[in-house]
């Protein structure tokens, strides 16, 4: 609050770092995937159920598992869009933004299935099924604790990234509604 207070120059100079540091936490998972880790044995062949009852409990048990993980994957998605709230202030305006959300969802993909791909390749299926904390466990088996120490505190400054951005873009819509309606222009100072 203190850094945006400043000015929004220093609130989105700040958000630059931590999204930079983040980005570079994805990449250093995928890297520690692809370098320091050898790839999780194969996971054992499904058993053939032997009553019909099996195949539907199993059939539920994936629609859950299938709905729990698309969750996280709409959180991964979620916010892009928000860079629309600021089009009238972006250089360029409203030609510009096209382009600022294609290449933030293209970023946000491309990340998104590297680092599945990284978990996928050390901890396999299996591994994340049972693991509490992925990452933390692909960095652990890269570079011991001190790599599940590392991720968390990068997992700290991405909840630092989604506050700093929610507050620059949340002030942005009272910004434009404060100059837009003169007996809430207070809100826009």
């Amino acid at each position: 609050s203190l850094l945006n207070l400043r000015g929004i120059r220093t609130g989105t100079g700040t958000q630059s770092v931590l999204t930079l540091a983040e980005i570079l936490g994805l990449l250093l998972i995928v890297g520690a995937a692809a370098l320091f880790t050898d790839a999780a044995p194969a996971s054992a062949a499904a058993t053939v159920p032997e009553a019909a009852g099996e195949v539907a409990d199993n059939t539920a048990a994936v629609g859950a598992s299938l709905g729990m993980a698309m969750v996280f994957v709409l959180l991964t998605y979620g916010g892009w869009n928000e860079a629309a709230y600021i089009s009238a202030e972006m250089r360029g305006g409203p030609r510009r933004m096209v382009k600022a959300l294609a290449l933030g969802i293209a970023i946000i993909t491309a990340l998104y299935l590297l680092v599945t791909w990284a978990y996928w390749k050390v901890l396999g299926m299996e591994g994340m099924a049972a693991s509490e904390a992925v990452a933390a466990d692909v960095m652990q088996q890269a570079f011991g604790t001190g790599g599940g120490k590392l991720i968390s505190v990068l997992v700290a400054i991405s909840a630092l990234t989604s506050i700093n951005a929610t507050m620059i873009v949340g002030a942005r819509t009272n910004y434009a509604m404060g100059c837009d309606w003169g007996p809430l222009r207070r809100m826009a100072e």
